[in-house]
């Protein structure tokens, strides 16, 4: 019978220290991988930078000539513009006045990803002019709208983080979602982009490294992008924009509440430090 127990018991030992070496394994394993992907993460963040930089100037040398072969040509616009050709000469008939010049203008499709300032644009999405809940008097929420912007990190406010704001259709009613790239557990969502925006702001003012009250604004529209004119022109352009029958008219964008801790990594560290 001692002899029946004994087998038993180095059987079981014997499976203990099996599991002991597969969880240290285990755990290494994760511990590489949460390595690489903090490196990752720090690369993606330096490379969006790097891209709203370069696209800032390409934007700026929009309006400058370039010179090809000796002859200057005018740049186009890198935002869904439109490019004129050469004019063009139509040939007279005998006994007709002096043919005009005709000018051919042609459309410029947009190309993703936008750099609209502060924030980089992915994808427009698509106007739903059928279903009010996706449009108010002074807002349209395209479906399918996807854009990334920097802000303070929710549990690491004097971190960055990019957040990616997502706009889809969760059975008719506009589901908005702020997502930090560094905590995909902690994402933001609501039927509205105050309630994101507003969850967001919570978060940082409970951070433990935040030690007095930060005079936040919500302003979930301007977080998510929407209040960019270069957004509105593109959704002016969508089919169903005009089918919209209770959009009156964007809402008027203040500059200068770009610069809020509500919406700028920089003013927010003013008020941290």
């Amino acid at each position: 019978m001692n002899l029946k127990y004994k087998r038993r018991y180095e059987s079981l030992k014997r499976s203990v220290k099996s599991y002991l070496l597969e969880n240290a394994s285990l755990t290494d394993e994760i511990c590489r991988l949460q390595a690489e992907l903090s490196v990752t993460r720090s690369q993606r963040l330096y490379l969006i930078e790097r891209l709203m930089f370069h696209e800032g100037l390409e934007k700026s040398n929009n309006g400058r000539p370039s010179v090809s072969n000796g002859k200057v040509e005018s740049s186009e616009s890198s935002f869904g513009g439109v490019k004129k050709s050469k004019p063009v000469v139509l040939h007279k008939k005998p006994g007709e006045d002096k043919p005009k010049n005709v000018t051919i203008i042609r459309k410029k499709k947009p190309m993703f990803p936008m750099n609209l300032n502060n924030v980089l644009l992915h994808s427009l999405g698509e106007i739903v002019s059928v279903n009010s809940n996706f449009h108010t008097e002074s807002w349209i929420y395209p479906v399918g709208y996807v854009a990334t912007r920097i802000y303070a990190h929710p549990k690491d406010p004097r971190k960055k983080c990019v957040f990616t704001c997502k706009i889809l259709n969760n059975a008719g009613i506009p589901q908005f979602q702020i997502i930090p790239d560094n905590d995909l557990d902690g994402v933001f969502f609501g039927e509205s982009a105050n309630t994101c925006h507003l969850d967001l702001l919570n978060s940082i003012q409970r951070s433990p490294s935040v030690k007095l009250k930060i005079p936040f604004d919500v302003q979930g529209e301007v977080f998510f992008g929407l209040s960019n004119q270069k957004t509105q022109s593109l959704l002016m352009m969508d089919p169903g924009f005009h089918q919209c029958t209770n959009f009156k008219g964007f809402a008027v964008q203040n500059i200068q509440s770009l610069n809020s801790a509500s919406l700028s990594f920089e003013t927010l560290q003013g008020f941290l430090s």
